[in-house]
């Protein structure tokens, strides 16, 4: 098959659910097509012909490309990449990369020979580069000053205007305020529909796997945030009446 992505077993899988289709042992390469007969001629006619080819890790390749282009909403398409992308970092620890390179060199190229499919490839680059840590440049000059801050009981972002400066800022995220607020979450959320709390749940767990590694977990939090939208805030009362939620509001998109 293909390790990059969830495969499921069933040959029928409608291409609105995240995992890939099973695509059997076998796949169509070609078919002769049937010549008719003739009486005029005498000749008698003959049927068609299929011819068959064994499937490839290229053929989920290709399946992945498509699904990306059917997805609905397109821009929610961070969801179905991020899906794999947690199947592949749960069975291949610590290989992450593998699977970033896979996305950049081998599907992102597929996707470009697509026509009409240059909104999809700006979403997949964005996705791609989200996750991509940046070099930053070494600045030519270095300043040495000493900042005396007062009493300051909001995040604070300072900037020196230095040539070649570089300008970075970290959004931390304590581990107890995010697992205090997914508790809130999964109490709004234990009455919809399974398929939705099946979508929270995988950015919850993910995001707090992320945490743990020290990773940026933005991407998880705009798309809980997205999913929040999707169903109605009137659902989120437990979240939006705890103090936590004008924590995490900003960094939900919301």
């Amino acid at each position: 098959m293909n390790p990059f992505f969830d495969i499921s077993s069933d040959e029928h899988l409608p291409d609105h659910e995240l995992p890939l289709r099973n695509l059997g042992s076998q796949q169509i390469f070609a078919i002769v097509g049937s010549r008719r007969g003739s009486d005029y001629w005498g000749t008698s006619g003959s049927p068609s012909k299929t011819t068959y080819t064994n499937t490839t890790p290229e053929h989920y390749d290709r399946q992945f490309v498509y699904k990306l282009q059917k997805w609905k909403p397109i821009y929610d398409i961070d969801r179905l990449i991020e899906y794999h992308y947690q199947h592949y970092a749960a069975t291949h620890q610590g290989e992450q990369a593998q699977f970033l390179k896979h996305m950049r060199y081998v599907i992102l190229p597929m996707l470009k020979k697509h026509k009409n499919a240059e909104v999809c490839t700006e979403l997949f680059e964005q996705w791609l580069d989200r996750q991509t840590p940046q070099t930053q440049p070494n600045p030519h000059t270095v300043n040495n000053n000493t900042i005396h801050v007062g009493s300051i009981n909001a995040p604070t972002q300072f900037q020196q205007n230095s040539d070649h400066s570089v300008q970075t800022q970290h959004n931390q995220y304590q581990k107890a305020d995010i697992e205090e607020a997914f508790e809130l979450l999964k109490k709004d959320i234990a009455g919809i529909d399974k398929q939705i709390r099946d979508d929270f749940s995988m950015e919850m767990n993910y995001a707090v796997t992320q945490l743990t590694r020290d990773k940026d977990i933005k991407p998880q939090l705009l798309n809980i945030g997205n999913l929040m939208k999707q169903v109605g805030m009137g659902t989120f009362t437990n979240l939006l009446a705890a103090p936590i939620f004008e924590f995490i509001k900003p960094h939900l998109g919301l």
